[in-house]
């Protein structure tokens, strides 16, 4: 599904540097390359000890697993398949997620110097993801594990993976997407956080274009770049 209000340079590369964070705005044209360039940068990351916080936009729609996901307990299969959505693994943990062009996604990469605490790591990615959207007048909170809610509706899930001397943290912010396609071809998550309470995709899930918010991509994305600036600078 495309949005055209959400038009944005793919591939575009624009980067500027803020102390020792670099951020950079670059989408690669499918899922697939984004992840790829996802985890090199933590590779490099490990060897060089640099830190980027990447941001980067979903293209056709497709399902991205987490690294301990199966297709057969994630996805409805045969629904993918008629449809023709591909599916994906990452690295990083996590729930499965719908990957589409109203997707944004951010990718934060930096060495590990072995004592970080988990928890403390996906509250900096909450806090990221907060400030972003309070850029665009949206109050939120963290939530679950690795949410960001906007009151009882999820709008951000966050995964991260300690490999190659490195963190990779990223997560999602929903723009815009199609629900009645997400409840296709996504089961009900084996696990779910408390206060999901049983709901469905449409009914726990929420936009920013439902909240409101009718910017384009390239305004959304200078946002939470500003937003990235900021925490650094904190």
């Amino acid at each position: 599904m495309q949005h055209p209000s959400l038009d944005q340079p793919s591939r575009a590369r624009l980067m500027c540097s803020h102390g020792d964070l670099e951020v950079i705005r670059w989408s690669e044209p499918t899922v697939e390359m984004n992840l790829a360039v996802d985890e090199q940068l933590a590779r490099c990351a490990g060897e060089t000890g640099r830190r980027i916080l990447r941001l980067w936009w979903g293209s056709k729609p497709t399902v991205v697993m987490g690294c301990g996901d199966k297709p057969d307990t994630s996805l409805n299969i045969d629904e993918c398949e008629k449809r023709g959505i591909g599916w994906v693994k990452r690295v990083t943990g996590g729930g499965t997620v719908l990957q589409t062009s109203g997707v944004l996604n951010y990718s934060y990469t930096a060495s590990d110097p072995g004592c970080l605490d988990i928890r403390k790591t996906f509250e900096q990615g909450a806090d990221f993801v907060t400030s972003g959207l309070a850029q665009l007048g949206i109050e939120s909170w963290h939530c679950g594990i690795s949410d960001v809610a906007v009151g009882d509706r999820k709008i951000s899930g966050n995964a991260q993976a300690r490999k190659w001397r490195s963190i990779l943290l990223h997560g999602t912010v929903l723009v815009d997407i199609g629900f009645d396609l997400m409840e296709a071809v996504l089961k009900h998550p084996a696990k779910e956080p408390d206060y999901r309470q049983r709901r469905d995709h449409r009914e726990f899930m929420v936009t920013l274009r439902e909240l409101g918010v009718t910017l384009c991509a390239v305004d959304i994305e200078a946002a939470f770049a500003q937003a990235a600036v900021a925490l650094s600078q904190a």
